[in-house]
């Protein structure tokens, strides 16, 4: 509702004509309804008569911080007395429930998803390893546009979207996938699975099929040292353009023996427990990506399994990566992984600094008066960011600067004191 503005001198308008919430439309009102939790929107009936039956059409349905036990039968009562009107959102948010509840919200998800819910938000905020567990979620809707999914344990063998032609954001927090072996939608957009494990047995790699995928997140960053996992196999991107990989905890794709993945020890169910493990698990699918980041911890082998099958980045601007990359003498995984980005632009390097903030940025530009075999044509600006300028970074700087880079060690800027 837009308001005229009152020039300077003029009076106040009376009383009468100040626009309250009671001026507003019903569906405006039902709209505003939908951003309270579902028992105070429904305490409103008692305000006047106009708002008694005014939260049975509220446009979204949101139940937050709920012991599932102390509010099932108001739920019930709830959904039996709505109109079946349409719902924008509905958002179901746990703090206790026990095994038994499983089918039961499995009827109120379906029950918004017969109201052509388009965001759908589940999820409990318990331990991770007790997560709220949902043995059959399978999801049909031709509206549904948003799924999050937090601590959550998803028992499916496989997650198809298929069924769920509008989807395009999926977001998955902290969720245990113990049996998931694919992941696939052909409309999804924008993916980000965050702190989560993959399939349990570690001979299998969960599959993420998503060919109309623009922007992907899959960093474990807060994951605890207990969830064991193997990286999921990333099918083909075509249309990516963002792309986060962070990989820092340790994972059934890391050994104590060797960085290599190849330790030599049969036993070692790291270097030679995986199925069919010859493909490219990571670095291919990411390979159409415009801007990429890639971080992982010194006894990650995966992507130096990957380098050495190493895809061509045909289509890479900007590219972001930690010290797991610049390892001295050779800096073989940063000379691997910048020869297969001929379109180059920009390259910042994190070094020996967790971050997110760092204390030194050194920047290097390209310098036209060198001459010398350039990466990329395309290459103008490395920023490395770092803690302090020891004997590392100084062997990476005179590495880079062989390829019309320079830096200078008097401009070096101070991010923290």
């Amino acid at each position: 509702m837009r308001l005229a503005k009152r020039g300077k001198g003029e009076p106040p308008p009376a009383s009468g004509d100040v626009p309250t919430i009671e001026s507003l439309p019903d569906g405006l009102l039902q709209h505003i309804l939908g951003f309270m939790d579902a028992r105070q929107a429904v305490r409103t009936c008692v305000l006047a008569r106009r708002w008694r039956h005014l939260w049975q059409s509220a446009t979204s349905l949101r139940f937050l911080g709920l012991k599932l036990a102390k509010v099932r039968a108001f739920m019930e009562h709830l959904l039996l007395l709505r109109t079946g009107s349409p719902l924008d959102t509905f958002e179901l948010w746990f703090d206790a429930f026990r095994d038994s509840d499983g089918p039961r919200v499995n009827l109120w998800v379906r029950y918004a998803l017969l109201c052509k819910v388009q965001v759908l938000k589940l999820g409990s905020s318990v331990a991770l390893h007790a997560g709220f567990q949902l043995d059959d979620l399978r999801l049909v809707s031709q509206h549904l546009r948003v799924l999050m999914l937090a601590g959550v344990v998803l028992k499916n063998r496989t997650c198809d979207f298929s069924s769920c032609e509008s989807l395009e954001h999926l977001d998955i927090v902290k969720c245990l996938l113990p049996c998931v072996r694919n992941i696939s939608s052909k409309t999804l957009k924008f993916l980000s699975i965050r702190n989560c494990r993959f399939n349990q047995d570690q001979r299998i790699r969960t599959i993420i099929y998503a060919p109309s995928l623009v922007s992907l997140r899959l960093d474990d960053h807060r994951c605890v040292d207990e969830y064991f996992y193997r990286a999921p196999v990333l099918d083909s991107m075509p249309l990516l353009q963002n792309a986060f990989f962070r990989l820092i905890h340790g994972t059934a794709d890391s050994c104590t023996r060797a960085d290599s993945g190849n330790c030599g020890h049969d036993d070692c169910n790291s270097c030679y427990g995986v199925e069919d493990d010859n493909r490219s698990v990571l670095l291919e699918g990411l390979s159409e990506a415009e801007n990429l980041s890639l971080i992982a911890e010194s006894k990650t082998f995966i992507f130096k399994r990957d380098l050495k099958q190493c895809p061509t980045f045909s289509k890479l601007k900007t590219l972001l990566l930690n010290d797991y990359w610049c390892v001295a003498p050779d800096f073989h995984e940063l000379n691997s992984i910048l020869k297969h980005s001929p379109v180059l632009e920009r390259l910042t390097l994190h070094l020996f600094s967790k971050g997110p903030k760092h204390k030194l940025r050194i920047r290097g530009s390209w310098n036209p008066a060198e001459i010398s075999a350039a990466i990329s044509d395309h290459l103008k600006i490395v920023e490395v960011k770092c803690e302090v300028i020891n004997n590392g970074v100084v062997k990476l700087l005179k590495f880079i600067s062989t390829f019309n880079i320079r830096f200078s060690l008097d401009e070096v800027e101070i991010l923290e004191q």
